[in-house]
């Protein structure tokens, strides 16, 4: 009988042993595959952040940005008008004594015939103030403000982690100039 139990706790003994073993090839297969991540694990895609110098030199990334900002970011209620980001958007530029008006209509391929509301616009003014304009609708022409600088539209962008959403917008926008 001792022989039975003595056998019966190796029998034991063995199966413990051998379930370790294999637990621990388990473990060490798993931490080698974390320590040694693969290009698509190894880290997120990290986006170029935008700058001022991009903003400066690229004019429909400037107007993606500040068009972004307004949507995002302006307490003004008419600029959602233009936050369907899969219309696009078309930019007027509009010369006056003061300096160029942008005016922003949704829908890049908007026609003459559907401009019946006077449209949001913009003014990008001396060391890159940006001031957004809005006719409040049945006021009479009362306009609402905001000011801002394109420095605070930039950071706010990288912030929100939008700087590839910004950039793509420059493909859905059409420029048109006054002559």
């Amino acid at each position: 009988m001792k022989k039975i139990i003595k056998g019966g706790m190796l029998g034991i003994l063995i199966l413990c042993i051998l379930g370790l073993a294999f637990s621990m090839a388990q473990h060490r297969s798993t931490q080698s595959h974390h320590s040694h991540p693969t290009a698509k694990t190894s880290s997120p895609k990290r986006s170029k952040p935008l700058t001022i110098t991009e903003f400066n030199h690229h004019p429909k990334l400037a107007f993606s940005s500040v068009i972004y900002f307004a949507i995002k970011h302006v307490n003004i209620q008419r600029w959602q008008e233009v936050s369907d980001f899969s219309l696009g958007w078309q930019v007027e530029i509009h010369r006056a004594s003061k300096g160029n008006h942008y005016l922003v209509w949704p829908n890049k391929d908007i026609k003459e015939t559907e401009k019946q509301l006077e449209p949001n616009w913009f003014e990008i003014k001396h060391q890159n103030q940006i001031v957004y304009h809005s006719l409040v609708v049945h006021s009479f022409g009362e306009v609402q403000t905001h000011t801002t600088t394109a420095n605070t539209i930039i950071r706010r962008i990288n912030a929100d982690h939008a700087e590839n959403k910004v950039r793509r917008m420059v493909i859905n926008m059409t420029v048109i100039k006054d002559n």
